[in-house]
């Protein structure tokens, strides 16, 4: 019997981008500000286009980091119209389709500190979701059990989010890793999924998951929607939550399983009204700072943002400036930009931009952005850690100070300030790991 399901991820419901926004502009009045509006509209448009579908889907997989906090760098739980519009929109799918969801955990709205998830909230009020959080998979891991969803046609396998270096620590790796290969084997009569978050990058994908001959593997993390692995496929996230990512294509994938296990990858592709740009402007040996404005002047002409205000359509732009010149300095140059920055999201603006920012690159320490950079900030510091012990190098400390705590707490202080948390500073913050 075939079978044919949709493949999203990385919604990231409840992002707000906040640096270089221009303010008091509303998606919906007093609910939703304009860019994190964007992010409600792709998640509807998805499950729109799949209700649509002929023929229709057996079954919805996500792939994890359904919303964008808690994380990492913002413990605070998603706004209340983010969760508003994932009940909404799942439930009157499901009622309006009968076609049944999957939403696993990713490290995206994942309480780090806390035996709770919010997908157990969201099941409860959504009859006909399933889900799978990194609890599920410490409690069937203990037990030595799968964790895997029956359906009619096909039997899906999860593997919520986990970092290594949390297994690692509990010297628990070589019996996780054993566990997928023992517990999570699919039956070979029936199709087989696999759905999981992770990336090698960060070594959060486990290679045992593509031994266990699974018909196609869901997979979540990596923003860019490409094939990882023979039937392996990130569906990547259908909004632009970086700048970097508007060299990708957009969307969701269609999978066909044919009754002889065949599989056929349909990649769908979204269409945006809002121009996102991602610039670099060279700085000349000769040039000064009124030079290099005028090339950001000839740019925003160049790229037709100069226009009239239009909501649906005002640019996010970020400039990345390289190279270098005796005549311009960084501090110049940033008192330049924020003046500039004023003058484009001012509410008489003749441009039409919503939100603008930029980034130098030092030579010779020249940022290599990761596959999934999680910090979108003005400025970017290759390392802060190793930065700042280099400063505390160059003075002289009192003996009561450790300099690596020092550091620590100075990493933190940025990670803190970059996202936008007002909240205080505390001793479990610096205890935590820091590495950039």
């Amino acid at each position: 019997m075939p079978v044919r399901i949709a493949h999203i991820s990385d919604t990231h419901l409840g992002t707000r981008p906040s640096q270089g926004v221009k303010q008091n502009v509303w998606g919906v009045e007093m609910r939703t500000r304009l860019l994190e509006n964007d992010y409600y509209e792709r998640f509807s448009e998805l499950f729109d286009k799949i209700a649509a579908s002929d023929p229709p889907v057996d079954l919805v997989i996500h792939s994890g980091d359904l919303y964008n906090s808690p994380w990492e760098m913002n413990p605070t739980q998603p706004p209340p119209v983010a969760q508003e519009i994932a009940i909404s929109v799942l439930k009157n799918f499901i009622e309006a389709t009968g076609i049944p969801i999957l939403i696993i955990e990713g490290n995206h709205g994942l309480y780090r500190t806390l035996e709770v998830s919010l997908l157990d909230t969201l099941k409860l009020a959504v009859p006909g979701l399933d889900i799978a959080t990194q609890q599920d998979l410490k409690k069937v891991f203990s037990k030595g059990e799968p964790l895997v969803t029956k359906y009619d046609k096909m039997d899906v396998y999860c593997f919520p989010f986990m970092e290594r270096n949390v297994l690692e620590s509990a010297d628990k790796l070589q019996d996780f890793t054993d566990w997928i290969t023992s517990h999570q084997r699919p039956d070979s009569k029936r199709p087989s999924i696999a759905v999981a978050h992770g990336m090698d990058l960060d070594k959060t994908l486990y290679s045992e998951i593509f031994s266990m001959s699974y018909d196609y593997i869901a997979l979540g993390h990596d923003h860019h929607q490409h094939k990882h692995a023979k039937n392996a496929w990130y569906a990547g996230s259908p909004e632009r939550w970086r700048f970097d990512e508007i060299r990708h294509d957009k969307g969701f994938l269609m999978i066909d399983i044919s009754e002889d296990h065949n599989i056929e990858i349909i990649p769908q592709i979204l269409e945006y009204t809002r121009p996102v740009f991602n610039e670099t402007i060279t700085i000349d040996n000769d040039d000064s700072v009124d030079s290099v404005m005028d090339k950001l002047d000839s740019l925003l002409q160049d790229i037709g943002v100069k226009q009239d205000w239009e909501p649906t359509t005002a640019a996010r732009i970020r400039i990345v400036f390289e190279g270098s010149s005796s005549h311009v300095n960084s501090l110049d140059l940033s008192v330049a930009m924020e003046s500039k920055r004023l003058d484009l999201l001012d509410r008489d603006s003749t441009h039409n931009i919503s939100q603008f920012v930029w980034s130098v690159k030092v030579p010779k320490t020249e940022h290599d952005p990761a596959a999934y950079p999680e910090i979108e900030s003005d400025y970017l510091i290759e390392n802060p850690k190793d930065d700042f012990l280099e400063y505390l190098g160059t003075v002289t400390l009192d003996e009561q100070y450790d300099s690596s705590m020092l550091a620590r707490i100075a990493v933190r202080a940025l990670k803190k300030s970059v996202a936008g948390d007002e909240g205080k500073l505390n001793l479990e913050d610096i205890t935590e790991d820091d590495s950039t």
